[in-house]
């Protein structure tokens, strides 16, 4: 203990040597990103609006400072959580990979992201059938993120219940190598390097990671090996041509289970019993290759063509025996192109998009018993396919000086075909068509150029995943989909403001209404524990008040604060003659408060305090059961220094400062109230990056 306090100051003592009169800490200010300044961020993943404050929708733009100072860099939510109306869970489960919602959506998943679509330099990381897993997402690779809080299936298409676009960090103007190391509680370890030159017409950047972690709990080990490419070739002074190439390998993502609320208070750190007797966990093995080309076609219009295929391998153990091994191939692919030209109607500026979409996603799932861990026979073995078209067109007229309107609509076909291989328990084949039209309308009224009011109406339409489809309650199933499973449809209406006053503040209000038709919500059976299902409800209703305020007060400091009210309740259930209208929808908290203060000197150093309140959370569909509020207290402390011609960063972080018994992740409806899963205490992390 007392090596581990002397490591601690001395880290401690090498951040806080910084010194403008120093020869040997010196930063070079013209190349660092540490210099922040409140003005406005140029919007890049939305429509073609540059700036935020024409955009009517709600548009949350991250830099550096929330995604990569001094992060941990295991899960997406460390760097989403300020984000108002977005509300994140599992950041320890790496077998379920990280729980996102926006506004609601995405709320019923009980493993990886439903209802968001995610993308990541314009190429979708979200199947065809709605669902994003991110593990193999390098958080350190990534630079910037836009969230689009509410629907934006007019845009995107389906399960667009709000959109998660990360941008990889760019070339740098001349060859740089990076190499780091960062530790932590737990067994946490991250070793990365990188290379790459953006100085000439050819430009490349590689980056590899190799990630450990033996976790909080019991049989929560993970490992992964992750590599990502990419290469910009400038053909000529009109046309570019992107190819981007990721692989990843996870052999180890163990499940420690949820537990009942006795179970958790008599030792948080335990798994469940049954996840260790039959080895619950997963591996991933997975490529994927994108290529966009761009190109001028005249001074107002370009085109876009986007390809992109994805090969991927899972297999995992879950804690029963009947159909408790599933071993799943997929491909998918997809051919996007998009024309954009710029100009004028009646002397006002006119801008227009239209595009077409074609996906296909084929999921090759088969199931065998688990036998305490080995595989025993095969009792599933179907192949599952997703194919979607689609057309869309987008317009943005700025009417004069005050007002701007955009508008628009998206026209989708959705085939999705099961064709049953295990036929010695009868066909379980079946097909199904979904069209769906998904129209938006916006418009923004200047209150002056950087302050404006706005309003929105937009459809948004989520069909069932093809994992939730196979998974049919019937217990007379003998394959197929589940016939009772439906698409949900939305319809939503927002208004807001948003602005700059003086580059010292902003601020973002907005105020949203959504109706659900046929809302899907998860459950669990008493004889498949640890299984889930999915069924349809009547409707729900989602409204809330998203508040985000931004202000310098201070040479180099920032204040940031945001607060989300969501009252998402159900309006037309009745489950188990049990009429449940009027109940909140689980899994989300009522209210949550968010600040995060940064110190950021040009120089190099940062200090970046995070708190977060969460209010009460209920865990099922009857509301009788619930945890109570908590906090979140997060610090993170880093240094950067110029050494022979070299750059060094250190940092040091901290978690759960307050020691607050919170939940990682909760399990919504789970059956014999196994919701909880424990987080880790107070813990910290500290790491080391050298740049040449």
């Amino acid at each position: 203990m007392k090596k581990f306090s002397l490591f601690l100051f001395s880290f401690l003592s090498l951040l806080y040597a910084q010194s403008d009169n120093s020869s040997l800490v010196v930063a070079n200010v013209d190349s660092d990103t540490l210099r922040f300044q409140l003005k406005p961020i140029e919007v890049v993943g939305f429509l073609n609006s540059t700036n935020p404050v024409l955009t009517p929708f709600s548009i949350t733009s991250l830099t550096a400072k929330q995604l990569s100072f001094g992060q941990r860099g295991m899960t997406l939510g460390e760097s989403l959580r300020s984000v108002p109306g977005l509300f994140a869970m599992n950041d320890e489960n790496f077998a379920q990979d990280i729980r996102i919602s926006i506004r609601g959506f995405g709320s019923r998943s009980a493993f990886g992201i439903r209802g968001i679509k995610l993308f990541v330099d314009g190429f979708p990381q979200t199947t065809a059938d709605g669902q994003s897993q991110v593990d193999n997402i390098n958080l350190s690779y990534i630079q910037s993120a836009e969230v689009i809080r509410g629907s934006a299936s007019s845009i995107y298409g389906n399960a667009s219940g709000g959109v998660i676009q990360l941008f990889t960090e760019p070339y740098p103007n001349k060859t740089q190598i990076k190499s780091s190391i960062s530790a932590g509680s737990f067994g946490y370890s991250n070793i990365q390097s990188s290379i790459g030159n953006g100085a000439s017409n050819q430009k490349y950047l590689l980056k590899v990671s190799s990630k450990k972690y033996d976790g909080f709990r019991d049989n929560s080990e993970m490992s992964s090996f992750n590599l990502n490419m990419k290469s910009l070739f400038e053909l000529n002074q009109n046309s570019q041509l992107s190819i981007h190439y990721n692989f990843v390998n996870s052999p180890i993502s163990n499940d420690p289970g949820s537990l009942n609320k006795e179970q958790a208070d008599d030792n948080r750190q335990s798994a469940r019993i049954q996840n260790i007797d039959y080895q619950s966990g997963e591996k991933v093995l997975q490529h994927r290759l994108g290529t966009s080309y761009q190109l001028k076609v005249s001074t107002s219009s370009k085109l876009e063509i986007i390809s992109f295929y994805t090969d991927r391998e899972f297999s995992n153990k879950l804690p029963f025996e009947n159909g408790g091994q599933v071993n799943l191939k997929r491909s998918y692919w997809g051919i996007g192109a998009k024309y954009v030209t710029d100009n004028y109607l009646f002397t006002h500026p006119i801008s227009t998009t239209i595009g077409a979409d074609i996906s296909d996603q084929s999921d090759r799932r088969k199931r065998y018993n688990n036998i305490r861990g080995d595989r025993g026979s095969k009792v599933f073995d179907q192949l599952e396919s997703f194919r979607n078209n689609a057309f869309y067109f987008q317009q943005s007229y700025l009417l004069n000086n005050k007002i701007n309107v955009i508008w628009g609509s998206r026209w989708d076909n959705d085939k999705i075909e099961s064709l049953d291989y295990y036929i010695s328990d009868g066909l379980g084949s079946g097909f199904t068509s979904l069209n769906n039209t998904s129209p938006f309308a916006g418009l923004t009224y200047l209150l002056n150029k950087s302050m404006s009011i706005y309003t929105n109406y937009s459809n948004h339409y989520e069909t069932p995943t093809l994992n939730e489809l196979s998974n049919d309650p019937d217990s007379l199933s003998v394959g197929g989909f589940n016939p009772k499973l439906n698409p949900q449809i939305s319809n939503s209406l927002e208004i807001g403001s948003k602005g700059y006053v003086n580059n010292y503040f902003y601020y973002d209000v907005a105020l949203f209404r959504s109706k659900i038709d046929n809302e899907i919500t998860s459950f669990e059976l008493e004889e498949s524990p640890g299984k889930t299902f999915y069924r349809n409800i009547g409707e729900s209703q989602k409204e809330g008040i998203e508040i985000s305020l931004s202000s310098s007060i201070g040479n180099n400091i920032t204040l940031n604060l945001g607060y989300t009210y969501s009252k998402f309740e159900y309006a037309n259930y009745v489950k188990n003659n049990k009429n449940l209208n009027g109940n909140r929808l689980p899994g989300i908290p009522q209210n949550t408060f968010n600040s995060d203060i940064y110190y950021i000197n040009p120089n190099g150093y940062f200090i970046i305090a995070g708190l977060t309140r969460y209010g009460i959370i209920y865990l099922n569909d009857l509301n009788d059961h619930e945890i109570d509020p908590y906090s979140i207290l997060n610090l993170r402390i880093g240094n950067e220094y110029k050494l022979f011609g070299s750059k060094l960063k250190v940092h040091i972080g901290a978690n759960n400062l307050l020691n607050a018994n919170y939940f990682s992740n909760l399990r919504v409806n789970a059956w014999g109230g196994r919701f909880y899963e424990p987080a880790p205490q107070a813990n910290i992390y500290m790491g080391t990056e050298v740049i040449f």
